[in-house]
């Protein structure tokens, strides 16, 4: 099925989904995001049923030989599709997105893009990844600092697999590796706001989708429009460029008149005012009776210590000790 257009071609995508719902309901399955169009014969032989490959390079939407179906779609595009079919994978790779020079245009590994696809992932999954491409300590500190406890395989594991027959990036001295992770959410804590209920929790906002009425998220700005197409109750969270007091008051308004003007009762929101968010809280006080709308707050986070000033709010204790990552 040749792709004639940019635009999500949705009869395509439908078949598509049809397809993989009735493929990939049972048995392993392993998606490699941003693959490249080389289908590399070692694709063939993994212990998966079913090698799903998504690089938007592709020449046609879906394409099937054997176990390997390669997927031309964005990932975005590709993570609406596998939500649709309601499929879950046993194992994620994503090793070099070609950010450099290859046409990425922002990590797949990174936060915004790695929370819109861990509802395709099972509770535990296989995650493959070259930290040496992000920068180790970015890896430890930003990218793989989510809600989940993890442990490194080696080579006597199992469920290891070797990360060069996915990439051969780790010919430049960038060693990959295989993690057992196992998600683990955080507990909610809640407190009020005036006539408000606000609620914290160190989990995936997508997780929540079905119980929100508008999720407002952090994106790439390159998505900002694919994500509205494909996901409807999601809204683009644009961070206050100086954090100064105007501008902050400024964001919190443009909030609070979308959930007024569309009657948002439960809003999820993501991390984006660089940890000062007493004033928000303040705002959202001396404001009530101008905006009645959300009534219920709920602030979902993926790093660790995120929210500070709210876990003090609600009585919780703060910087609590992180798990420890183990690199390759």
């Amino acid at each position: 099925m040749p792709r004639t257009s940019t635009e999500r071609p949705q009869r395509d995508v439908h078949s598509l989904t049809l397809l993989l719902r009735e493929r990939l309901q049972s048995g392993r399955n392993l998606v490699y995001y941003a693959s490249g169009r080389k289908v590399r014969d070692a694709y063939f032989t993994l212990p998966f049923d079913n090698v799903v490959l998504v690089d938007y390079c592709f020449p046609q939407i879906f394409h099937i030989e054997k176990r390997v179906i390669t997927i031309g779609l964005t990932a975005l595009q590709a993570t609406a599709a596998f939500k649709e079919a309601d499929i879950r994978f046993d194992a994620f790779v994503c090793s070099n997105e070609g950010l450099n020079e290859g046409g990425g245009y922002y990590p797949i590994n990174g936060n915004w893009s790695m929370g819109t696809i861990l509802p395709i992932l099972k509770d535990t999954y296989l995650h493959i990844a070259c930290p040496g491409y992000y920068g180790r300590t970015r890896w430890r500190e930003k990218m793989f600092n989510l809600p989940h406890q993890v442990s490194l395989l080696n080579a006597t594991d199992p469920d290891y697999l070797d990360p060069s027959i996915f990439s051969e990036y780790s010919r430049y001295g960038k060693a990959a590796g295989v993690w057992r992770v196992t998600k683990q959410p955080g507990l909610a804590v809640s407190f009020k706001a005036g006539n408000r209920t606000v609620t914290l929790q160190r989990k995936n906002i997508w997780d929540d989708y079905d119980r929100l009425d508008t999720l407002m998220v952090r994106c790439s700005p390159g998505e900002e429009r694919q994500l509205q197409q494909i996901v409807p109750k999601a809204k683009p969270l644009y961070r206050p460029k100086y954090y100064r007091g105007d501008e902050q008051d400024a964001s919190f308004e443009a909030i609070l008149h979308f959930c007024n003007l569309h009657r948002v009762g439960k809003l999820g929101l993501t991390p984006w005012l660089g940890g000062n968010y007493n004033r928000f809280v303040n705002y959202l006080k001396a404001n009530e009776a101008r905006f009645p709308y959300p009534q219920e707050l709920y602030l979902y986070h993926l790093h660790h210590n995120d929210y500070q000033q709210l876990y003090q709010q609600a009585g919780e204790i703060t910087k609590k000790a992180r798990t420890f990552v183990e690199l390759p």
